[in-house]
């Protein structure tokens, strides 16, 4: 539209009209780099604002494991406690599913050999007859949100 009103205001052959046009279509640019540039950020305060809010859910669901853990140590003999037992189960099935709703999902340590990028390292662990640098256990779970890692799982390597 811009664009238009330039060229009928002026002749197409004139000097003013070629200056016009050139810092027309620099501004034109310009305005669409910064209109890219605020997007991405957009979508980076977004992502960052989304991940802080799974590591919170992610610690709450680590608090509810080690409780759960305890849990297998009571002896639930009243029915009371039962019931608060199986409504802990339903707060537990409850948290898992919000996390895979919001993009959080279990990171094993799937791969063959410790990768201090991916892995963080336990412990080492003497073991004959295997290769330095392979993955024996997993000792703490991570975490990945929206294939991002937020927590790397804890291993134990050979030595």
């Amino acid at each position: 539209m811009v664009f238009s009103k330039i060229s009928q205001a002026l002749n197409r052959n004139d000097e003013k009209y070629e200056i016009l046009l050139h810092k027309y279509s620099s501004l034109k640019l310009q305005n669409k780099n910064l209109v890219q540039k605020q997007e991405s950020q957009r979508e980076e305060h977004e992502f960052k604002m989304a991940q802080k809010f799974a590591k919170e859910i992610l610690t709450i669901f680590e608090h509810y494991e080690k409780a759960k853990e305890q849990s297998f140590k009571v002896n639930a003999t009243s029915s009371e406690l039962q019931r608060f037992l199986l409504d802990f189960n339903t707060i537990g099935k409850q948290l898992d599913t919000a996390m895979k709703q919001n993009g959080i999902e279990v990171y094993d340590a799937k791969e063959r050999f410790y990768d201090s990028d991916l892995h963080e390292l336990g412990s080492y662990q003497e073991s004959k007859g295997m290769q330095k640098g392979i993955i024996l256990k997993t000792t703490r779970k991570g975490y990945k949100f929206k294939n991002r890692t937020i927590k790397k799982p804890r291993v134990v390597v050979t030595n």
